[in-house]
């Protein structure tokens, strides 16, 4: 008898049937811990959204303890379904915040890395308080970030009483010197300036003006430059390779300066000889030998260069001269180039030109004889003027003449010939702003149209071609009609069997006259 409530007390601590314990002991499941403690108020059966509407369906009001169960249900229910839409809200809301607080942060990050470079020191600050409602988050009992971060203060102004108190307190401090402590062993003044001018001396053993001529391996390339800055010379070493790093390894100190820079001939003539200097300056440190490396086509030469020294060298700052000759055979264009050769590794190139303003002539591309009748002879004047700068010596020949060797041998008559086309002059010569008059001659021998090329011919090598057009016609007349009756010849009477057309005259008396009027059309 006394074994029996023992053994009930026994059974009251362990779970309820149904409750099994998990298998491992780290599982978050305590529905077991629940049912031992909570036996009549616990299940571990769910009552989903149908079970609560199966229940309502079979609430019929007979049993009063299954209706209030029923209502009771669904008001839990109800609650259940609010507090499980509170929660999503709020997480979908703490989700939102953390991205934007996420963005924020690395927008201000990547501000800082470009305002400072290297920031894998510093740290952003934290924006996810600016980014979730904190009201929200106290409504619902959640912990929010103005629980746990510290609060500022707001900063206030004080009374400018009080500022203009605390300006002057500072200034009377900062006017009043105390006395500084001698310590042990101190050097005086006169052996810290000692110090210093060995110090000194020691760094300008170090940095001195060096040879231009030994440079090292890794110097800038033609040496120093007179026309450039030049930098202190007691300059650390720091201070050097960062200079060095910045200047571009393109830039390259010229080392003698072309004047002019381009050597330019303009207004000569065939058979004279034309001369110019030019001039080498020395723009580096050291005295320079140079080469002038002569031109290649025969119109240009040079002469003997002009040093201010012995020996071909050039003194820096100082120049050498060389004398450019230039000979054409024609008006035309020539181009050319001096190479000048120094120490350094680039060579100076010195273009040299001949040019001269082309004659401009107002003849036109196409000359129009218009028509003429076979057999006859068209004469058709043009006006032809230089509106150049210079004077030109002109040519006009046949295309299939050119080219020629000799203009004078082609152009011996007046006119230039080309059936059924002949103009004149074929040779003149026009000065600027003079005129002549380019006569055509059109004699045309068959009804077609008929074109013609002919090549003018300028003494400064210049061609241009211009064609000459003309049609020929054959007459085309029409007896319209004759006055009085027309009247067939008589059989056996003596008349032209080839004429188109017969006019007889009536019979009339020796010295009397007789007059017809005979209407003719020309249809050409």
């Amino acid at each position: 008898m006394l074994e029996e409530p023992e053994t009930k007390e026994t059974l009251r601590c362990e779970p309820c049937v149904g409750s099994h314990r998990p298998a491992s002991g780290k599982s978050q499941d305590i529905s077991h811990v629940l049912a031992s403690v909570f036996k009549d108020l616990y299940t571990k059966d769910i009552i989903g959204k149908d079970t609560v509407s199966n229940l309502i369906k079979t609430k019929s009001g007979r049993s009063s303890y299954h209706d209030r169960y029923v209502e009771e249900l669904q008001q839990a229910h109800a609650e259940y379904s609010r507090c499980v839409k509170e929660a999503d809200m709020l997480e979908a809301h703490i989700i939102q915040a953390r991205a934007r607080a996420a963005s924020t942060e690395k927008q201000a990050y990547e501000n800082m890395k470009e305002m400072m470079g290297d920031v894998s020191d510093h740290q952003v600050k934290s924006a996810f308080s600016w980014c979730v409602d904190n009201d929200l988050l106290k409504m619902n009992n959640l912990i929010s970030p103005q629980d746990y971060l510290p609060a500022h203060k707001p900063q206030i102004q004080p009374p400018a009483f009080f500022c203009l108190l605390k300006s002057v307190y500072v200034f009377q401090k900062l006017n009043q010197t105390k006395p500084r402590p001698k310590w042990m062993d101190e050097p005086s003044a006169q052996d810290r300036a000692e110090g210093s001018a060995k110090l000194q001396e020691l760094k300008d053993r170090h940095s001195f003006l060096r040879n231009p001529r030994f440079q090292p391996p890794n110097a800038q390339q033609g040496g120093t430059s007179l026309i450039r800055p030049r930098g202190k010379v007691g300059k650390t070493e720091h201070v050097r390779k960062e200079m060095e790093e910045n200047s571009s390894t393109d830039e390259l100190v010229p080392v003698f300066l072309a004047k002019p820079s381009v050597v330019v001939f303009t207004d000569y003539s065939v058979g004279h000889v034309y001369e110019t200097t030019l001039e080498l300056k020395n723009l580096t440190s050291a005295s320079r030998h140079v080469r002038v490396i002569p031109p290649t086509t025969p119109y240009f030469s040079i002469g003997l260069g002009r040093f201010p020294g012995e020996g071909g060298v050039v003194a820096p700052g100082m120049s050498c001269k060389y004398t450019v000759h230039f000979a054409p055979d024609s008006l035309g264009d020539f181009e050319d180039f001096l190479v000048v050769e120094t120490q350094a590794e680039h060579m100076l190139v010195v273009p040299i030109a001949a040019t001269r303003p082309p004659p401009v002539l107002t003849l036109p591309r196409v000359l129009d004889c218009g028509c003429c009748l076979i057999g006859g002879v068209k004469f058709v004047e043009f006006l032809c003027q230089n509106v150049g700068l210079s004077a030109g010596t002109f040519c006009i020949i046949p295309k299939n003449q050119w080219p020629a060797s000799n203009l004078r041998s082609v152009a011996r008559t007046y006119f230039s010939e080309q059936p059924p086309f002949a103009v004149s002059p074929s040779l003149f010569v026009l000065q600027p702003g003079e005129a002549t008059v380019v006569e055509v001659v059109f004699f045309p021998t068959t009804a077609d149209k008929s074109c013609q090329v002919f090549t003018v011919v300028c003494d400064n090598c210049q061609v241009k071609d211009i064609s000459v057009e003309g049609e020929g016609q054959l007459i085309a007349l029409e007896l319209v009609s004759v006055s009085g009756e027309k009247e067939p010849p008589v059989v056996g009477e003596a008349h032209d069997l080839t004429a188109e057309h017969f006019v007889r005259f009536s019979p009339c008396n020796p010295h009397s006259v007789q007059q017809k009027k005979i209407l003719i059309r020309n249809n050409v």
